[in-house]
């Protein structure tokens, strides 16, 4: 069952692999007319070789150290139309003062060079891991770019069609019945194929048509009475071939070093190959990897295509890599081999050795409408579908590549194609909401309990207390926003004046140097406003960059801090020690809770009576965590932190108390273990409520014991009602 099985998976796999051979050859033949203008006679037989050499040596590789077993490489059409334009070139430029035969060899040398030159991008890209950093290339500028292909395809195909150059192409040129004979067949097929690749998506179809236009075309010539031999000498179709001697040595062999010089004249055109390479080839593999389902390692597929155009570059080949459409072939059939790709590049072995004469009976026409079907159908995709699939933005960046590669070059295209996707997204960034959140002192305070009339301080001056939250990467664009906002709360109308500008940057991971101008306005607005400006939670870098813009901390305006929370703290205690100089009103004690509500002829004294006075040294523990819940303190004096245990040993803080505050209320009512340590900060004052004397009061006295617990209650209802105060805040 098994070794029936693996037969019946080994007869799929080298199925799907001869039908991408098939494809390939035929795929060449169209090439071949691309990358050999009508200037440069000769030129179609070694060309041939130099895409078939591809094909063998880069199928065969990518197949053995791809990712994906099932993978097919080929010579692709978008080298190879670059390749077509700079042999184009330099037809025109090297006229008769160069023989025929040294343009072609420049022209071979030059697609080895470039092989040779894509697979070192390709392997370095590979090798570094670099390959998921092409991925954020903004796709408007990869469907400019493969619509831009599409464009110079179509402009290849017009000459295969009618034999001459497009600028000499007029009606009375083309009404001529053996030009005629050669464009309207041609065209009408294109027009077919396009149709039906629009259509219908099945991996014969383009074999099976163009096998069949083949057919139909010889048959039109013998219905016409024309020979072989006398369509060949009309230009109708692809041959005749030279005889076949054996492979000749790569080009770039052949060539002298004065020769070199021809190669060297376009190296700018070698820049546009790789560009156009190195997105295909990564277009393609994520196109595979969606299409299959499967997980690739891209820069093992970059570290392959690397070898395998290196070596096709040192034998003669030209540029390949993955072929999207010929891979997902076998994974439709249900193979997924190795001998896939093998068998492709077998087949493409022989035709190079045995079958390229059967390629000159090849019409130009069939060729020709291949070519325009692959133009026009990335010109309709990218423009046609494109305006009703993508945002009006998208489309209009497309198109002006699309113009720009057609009025200059590929690279230019690219290039303008980046540069406008990039102000776009800035422009978008920037508008982009960077302030998380905006608080105001009067309703986000530090975590410090305070005595009533420190609070009611709090709550009418806070307001000049100012805390800005920061997120997201800051730029120019949105850094000038927080200006902006600052600029704006400093010029509101209001009772209270900016005091104390507090910017958060936890949520910051970075900025780049173009926004600390704007930080450094603010700065200098804060200290034209007698505003102080606290810079709070800031990264390494984030501090070094404020550092080397000028930004240091200065005693009353510019201050880091690495807490925000300590931070706030510091504007709080300036404005409460502001108010205590002032003489401000108020119970500082925190006996006034208590006295509120006493029952009709109690005094503080009989509550106090409960009460055991215990003083504290600094680092003395008040509480400690996982200890009994058996008493609750009330600070008169000094200062205490609660502090949270960690299981690694360090310890975090949860909060402050300050003189008129209570601490172990919670405890003692759910009689659970204290969660947290309470330690005194410096010498501290308080009385002690043991849980024994609050059972003798409400024996004894259930009045004053009622009054502790409406006392208790009450300010755990309005610290709750402070916390759901923010909430809303924050949410809003």
């Amino acid at each position: 069952m098994g070794s029936s099985l693996h037969a019946q998976q080994l007869v799929t796999s080298l199925t799907a692999g001869l039908i991408a051979g098939i494809r390939t050859i035929l795929g060449s033949a169209s090439m071949v007319v691309l990358v050999m203008p009508n200037g440069l006679p000769g030129g179609i037989a070694p060309a041939l070789e130099l895409i078939l050499t591809g094909g063998v040596v880069v199928g065969a590789l990518v197949a053995l150290f791809s990712s994906y077993p099932g993978v097919v490489a080929q010579v692709q059409d978008g080298p190879a139309v670059i390749i077509g334009v700079m042999a184009t070139a330099l037809a025109a430029t090297m006229g008769s003062s160069v023989p025929p035969a040294l343009a072609v060899l420049v022209v071979l040398a030059s697609a080895n060079v470039a092989a040779f030159a894509a697979g070192a991008v390709f392997y370095g890209l590979g090798v570094f891991r670099l390959g998921a950093l092409m991925r954020f290339i903004p796709f408007p500028v990869v469907g400019g770019f493969l619509a831009g292909s599409g464009l110079l395809i179509l402009l290849g195909a017009i000459p295969v069609l009618t034999g001459v150059a497009i600028p000499k192409i007029d009606f009375q040129l083309l009404s001529e019945p053996l030009r005629a004979a050669r464009w309207l067949p041609g065209l009408a097929f294109g027009l077919l194929l396009l149709a039906m690749l629009r259509r219908y998506r099945h991996p014969l179809l383009v074999p099976g048509l163009l096998l069949a236009a083949v057919a139909l075309y010889h048959l039109g010539l013998h219905l016409a009475g024309m020979t072989v031999g006398e369509a060949q000498a009309a230009g109708l179709l692809l041959g005749p071939f030279p005889d076949f001697t054996g492979l000749e040595a790569p080009a770039w062999i052949r060539l002298s070093a004065e020769e070199w010089s021809h190669v060297a004249a376009h190296i700018p055109t070698f820049a546009s190959i790789l560009l156009v390479s190195v997105v295909a080839l990564l277009l393609n593999a994520s196109g595979l990897e969606l299409a299959t389902r499967s997980d690739l390692d891209i820069n093992r597929e970059l570290r392959a295509a690397g070898l395998a155009n290196m070596a096709s570059g040192l034998l003669g080949g030209a540029v390949g890599f993955h072929a999207l459409s010929a891979s997902l072939l076998g994974y439709r059939m249900g193979a997924n081999s190795r001998v896939i790709g093998l068998a492709s590049a077998a087949l493409c072995l022989a035709a190079l050795l045995f079958g390229t004469s059967l390629l000159a009976y090849m019409p130009r026409a069939v060729l020709g409408g291949l070519l325009f079907s692959m133009g026009a159908g990335l010109l309709i995709e990218w423009l046609y579908d494109g305006w009703r699939r993508l945002p009006l933005q998208d489309f209009l960046i497309v198109a002006l590549i699309v113009a720009v590669i057609g009025a200059v070059s590929i690279p230019a295209g690219v290039a303008v194609g980046v540069a406008v996707a990039m102000v776009i997204f800035v422009l978008s960034y920037s508008r982009v909401r960077v302030i998380r959140q905006e608080l105001s002192g009067a309703d986000y305070r530090s975590n410090v309990d305070r005595n009533p009339a420190a609070l009611a301080v709090l709550k009418a001056q806070g307001s000049a207390i100012r805390v800005i939250k920061l997120e997201g990467f800051i730029f120019f664009g949105t850094a000038y926003s927080v200006l902006t906002r600052i600029q704006q709360m400093m010029a509101a109308p209001g009772p209270r004046k900016m005091r104390f500008l507090l910017l958060d940057f936890r949520d910051v991971p970075a900025s780049d140097s173009s926004a600390m101008l704007a930080f450094s306005k603010i700065s200098t607005l804060c200290e034209r406003n007698a505003c102080q400006l606290l810079l709070t939670r800031m990264n390494s870098g984030l501090r070094a960059q404020f550092r080397q813009s000028g930004i240091e901390p200065a005693a009353g305006s510019v201050s880091f801090h690495d807490d925000l929370d300590e931070a706030l703290e510091q504007c709080e205690q300036d404005l409460l020690r502001d108010a205590a100089g002032r003489g401000l009103p108020g119970d500082v004690s925190g006996w006034e809770r208590i006295r509120r509500v006493l029952p009709e002829g109690a005094t503080l004294s009989d509550f106090m009576a409960y009460l055991e006075p215990r003083n504290f040294a600094a680092g003395d523990y008040l509480l400690r965590q996982g200890g009994p819940p058996d008493e609750i303190l009330f600070i008169e004096t000094g200062r205490v932190t609660v502090r949270l245990g960690l299981p690694d040993g360090r310890s975090m803080r949860l909060r402050s108390l300050t003189g008129g505050t209570m601490i172990g209320e919670i405890g003692m009512y759910l009689n659970q273990p204290r969660n947290a340590s309470a330690i005194a900060d410096e010498t501290t004052e308080a009385y002690v409520l043991h849980a024994a004397k609050l059972r003798d009061m409400e024996r004894s006295d259930p009045q004053l014991a009622n009054a502790l617990h409406q006392a208790i209650a009450a300010l755990l209802a309005e610290r709750l009602s402070t916390t759901n105060g923010l909430l809303q805040r924050l949410i809003d």
